[in-house]
């Protein structure tokens, strides 16, 4: 059961992680201390809902935890990918890290994981209506950063 659970939600897991730190070893370090943790305290996992959730509730906290250590933020080289290409990551990557955590959390949740307004706020603690301000807040700002890095 635990293998299966493992190789389904795995990916997943490990992009996030991935977009948050910006670092491919970090990301398969905390990915795996989420499944770690995960299957430590796999008896409250009951009352929480959807095991996705769960699981990349517990990947922000590890990812969070790691930000507090003070570690730096590495951007990793993107292989096979064209030179406009590898510069737009670069930009998209850079106009993320600019956000203030809160608003850098529901970007990487609702467009590089593509997941939910309602699994947002599963996930962190609060409601659909609130992650949606948040998202566009968020794309606002970056917006505003753009236009400010072009004059």
């Amino acid at each position: 059961m635990l293998d299966k659970m493992i190789l389904k939600y795995y990916d997943d897991i490990f992009c996030y992680c991935y977009h948050q730190l910006g670092n491919r070893e970090a990301a398969e370090d905390i990915c795996q201390d989420t499944f770690v943790s995960f299957i430590e305290h796999e008896t409250e996992y009951h009352a929480y809902g959807k095991l996705k959730n769960y699981l990349y509730t517990i990947a922000r906290n590890k990812c969070i935890d790691y930000f507090r250590k003070a570690t730096p933020i590495y951007v990793d080289e993107i292989p096979d990918k064209g030179q406009e290409s590898f510069e737009n990551e670069i930009e998209m990557r850079h106009l993320v890290a600019t956000l203030p955590e809160e608003y850098r959390q529901v970007i990487i949740l609702r467009f590089f994981q593509d997941l939910k307004y309602k699994d947002i706020a599963e996930i962190l603690g609060t409601n659909a209506s609130n992650v949606k301000y948040k998202v566009k807040k968020a794309l606002k700002m970056m917006e505003s950063e753009v236009e400010r890095s072009e004059k």
